[in-house]
């Protein structure tokens, strides 16, 4: 039998599934509303105690893996497994919402094999007032593999936690952390790098939302290793982190989207040493005095003179709209910053873009020193302050751009959205977010700024934009054209000339009282379009025919 099992583990990965066992010796529980039933093979050391929809089973063997396979729907009912024993947890379309404590509590200390089997759709969601740990609560090590979805929603702590490593294979699914009260993924005990205590993600996709506390921490002296997937994570909370490390951060491969929205929160923490060898990070940092990335050295504990970040082959892209945190008088409390270390930042390899929109005083800072061997770093400022944390309703919209006539990439350039004179969405590339608190409002006006001469343009879109809440005005493949010129101040009508006409199209623009205003018209540079600009403009033109 034992040879059997190894011989079926060995050629799953090439058919495409994983089975830890026979299908006669897995234990099958299906969950139906209230009630549930149990199918445990004769051969198998297993007593169950079925109260309603809640499963309790107990293990007292030493020598074979069961497999546990859940099925079915419950909005009353939970999973338990008690045992000294690995073991194989495998979810086939299981939807169980616990009101009574977890969803599922796998208690047996040792290697836990979760499969999300292919095509299937799992969820799992705790009481609101309950002791568990997590929704999803694991003491011991899993593994996910498999490639369907899992949903977990944490309404008493955790969503998913684990008391030593949690790993996620190359034919991992996705798992989504709709919500949580504290962290999205927790797991961690230990000692400065024990290869016991860690989170690895080396497939798969994390979907990271509405989480109270940390979206992944790998606590209490843990390793975080990055080597593959996908990791989506938004920061909400005031002093919250994306991914949180207490002793060294490895990332190797894979990507990393975190949006950073609190206050004095970080998108990475590593708490001794980082260490960025490959993959592709972008960050968003939104709240005022966050960091996107944080090598903290801590002062208590076991970790102690850490701190520092190694980049050595992962590409960053950091977009920071944030300011630096204030305290009650006026002075700098927090930086708000991409890159922050308390001890040595050390660049060997990769490219490091910044982005910054905000007032921020610096954007990149290591408190000892700096060691520049190779790679690029790149700091753009754009001339707008915008913050997302202030409007409650976006439109999504795709553009083009044109410069003179001539096609030019977005890339090269901060393109501004504006209601007035307020800038309400601000983005590098093709993709531009556009906010608002009302659910519809006047017509968006656009603007842009080239990233390398600084220079302004005033930006004509193909249609008129007009605000709608929740919508799309464009898709990439039809996306806006916006077309501006290489403008002269007093220049209104963009025809490479000041003359009279520029005056009449300057007073038509005040008389109907247009949202598209453009830079030229602004001839006073003041911020505001009046009769005070055409006094100024008929002074350019009088001194230009002297």
């Amino acid at each position: 039998m034992k040879r059997l099992l190894t011989l079926i583990a060995c050629l799953c990965p090439l058919m495409g599934y994983v089975a830890m066992a026979n299908e006669g010796d897995t234990i099958k529980v299906e969950f139906k509303g209230n009630t549930a039933t149990v199918k445990i093979p004769a051969t198998a050391s297993v007593t169950s105690t079925v109260e309603g929809a809640y499963v309790t089973l107990t293990s007292t063997t030493t020598t074979e893996e069961y497999v546990y396979r859940l099925s079915g729907t419950t909005t009353s009912g939970g999973f338990t497994v008690n045992g000294s024993y690995k073991l194989t947890l495998e979810l086939a379309g299981v939807n169980i919402t616990s009101q009574q404590g977890a969803a599922i509590n796998i208690l047996c200390g040792k290697r836990i094999a979760v499969i999300l089997d292919d095509g299937t759709y799992n969820s799992l969601v705790d009481c609101a007032a309950g002791s568990q740990k997590a929704a999803f609560y694991l003491k011991g090590h899993p593994e996910f593999e498999g490639g369907g979805v899992l949903d977990v929603t944490g309404n008493t702590k955790h969503a998913i936690s684990a008391s030593e490593y949690l790993q996620l294979k190359k034919t991992t699914g996705t798992i989504n952390i709709l919500s949580s009260a504290s962290d999205g993924i927790h797991c961690g005990k230990g000692q400065v790098n024990s290869e016991h205590r860690y989170f690895e993600i080396n497939g798969g996709v994390v979907n990271i939302r509405n989480v109270k506390g940390d979206c992944i921490d790998s606590d209490d002296y843990g390793i975080m290793n990055i080597n593959g997937g996908i990791i989506n994570a938004n920061v909400v909370e005031d002093g919250a982190v994306g991914l949180k490390c207490d002793s060294i951060l490895y990332m190797t491969g894979g990507e990393v989207n975190i949006n950073v929205t609190g206050s004095d929160s970080e998108g990475i923490r590593a708490c001794y040493d980082a260490q960025f060898m490959g993959g592709a990070v972008n960050i968003n940092v939104a709240g005022d005095g966050s960091k996107g990335i944080k090598g903290k050295n801590k002062t208590d504990g076991l970790v102690k003179n850490g701190g520092n970040l190694h980049f050595s082959g992962t590409d960053f892209v950091f977009n920071v709209h944030g300011n630096d945190l204030k305290a009650a008088d006026g002075t700098v409390d927090t930086n708000c910053r991409a890159v922050s270390s308390d001890a040595t930042i050390t660049r060997t390899k990769g490219q490091l873009d910044i982005y910054a929109y905000g007032n921020i005083e610096s954007a990149y800072n290591a408190d000892v020193q700096e060691l520049a061997q190779g790679g690029t770093i790149n700091l753009y400022r754009a001339p707008w302050s915008f913050y997302y944390a202030d409007y409650q309703n976006d439109m999504t919209a795709y553009v083009a751009l044109k410069i003179d006539n001539q096609t030019v990439s977005v890339s090269d350039y901060a393109i501004g959205a504006f209601m007035g004179q307020q800038c309400v969405g601000v983005a590098i590339g093709n993709y531009l977010r556009i906010y608002s608190n009302a659910t519809t409002a006047e017509n968006v006006s656009f603007r842009a700024y080239n990233l390398s001469t600084g220079n302004l343009h005033n930006l004509r879109p193909s249609k008129t934009v007009a605000f709608s809440a929740n919508a799309a005005v464009s898709t990439a493949a039809a996306p806006i054209t916006l077309t501006g010129y290489t403008t002269l101040r007093g220049d209104v009508n963009n025809d490479k000339n000041i003359n009279i006409a520029d005056v009449t199209a300057l007073v038509n623009i005040i008389l109907n009282k247009s949202s598209d205003t453009y830079l030229s018209a602004d001839v006073n540079e003041d911020g505001t379009v009046n009769i005070s600009d055409v006094t100024s403009l008929v002074n350019i033109i009088l001194k230009r025919n002297l």
